[in-house]
């Protein structure tokens, strides 16, 4: 009884981790969303300012001036462009370690679980549920509660 209780407790952590993990990822996607919000009004705020600068290019027939200001306003979408670019590599980057996060998670969940039952039980475990046998059947031939076999096969991915 005192294992299932040690278990049911082990097991309400790592939720209430993963679950902190989750309000995390929400808290970050929610500041890069602000981010990109902020980029979004950026932009626009450049499109108004190329919008009057053509505006005022068609009032000057001095045609090096025109030239002078075509150099700025590409040179300002380029500028944009490394911008935007390196975004999109700090984006992927989040998401390459988001990524790694919930591997290291999954790698570290059994062990965590199992509290008392050493890697090679847990071995020998899942190799008989593998061979067919029910948990009832393990629980017997290994002398170990049904309850945290149940859990060792749950969290190995069957």
């Amino acid at each position: 009884m005192n294992g299932l209780i040690i278990n049911i407790l082990m097991f309400g952590g790592i939720s209430f981790f993963v679950f902190l993990l989750f309000l995390f990822m929400l808290k970050r996607e929610k500041i890069s969303e602000q981010k990109f919000a902020a980029f979004e009004m950026s932009l626009e705020e450049l499109n108004k300012e190329i919008y009057l600068i053509k505006k005022k290019i068609k009032n000057i027939d001095n045609l090096p001036k025109i030239e002078k200001m075509e150099e700025q306003v590409i040179q300002l979408v380029d500028n944009m462009e490394k911008i935007e670019e390196k975004n999109i590599e700090i984006i992927n980057l989040i998401q390459e370690r988001i990524n790694d996060l919930y591997v290291k998670i999954k790698q570290n969940k059994l062990p965590d679980i199992s509290g008392d039952i050493s890697k090679n039980e847990e071995e020998k475990i899942l190799s008989l549920y593998k061979n067919g046998y029910d948990i009832e059947q393990i629980s017997r031939e290994l002398r170990i509660p049904a309850g945290e076999i149940e859990l060792i096969v749950k969290f190995s991915d069957f």
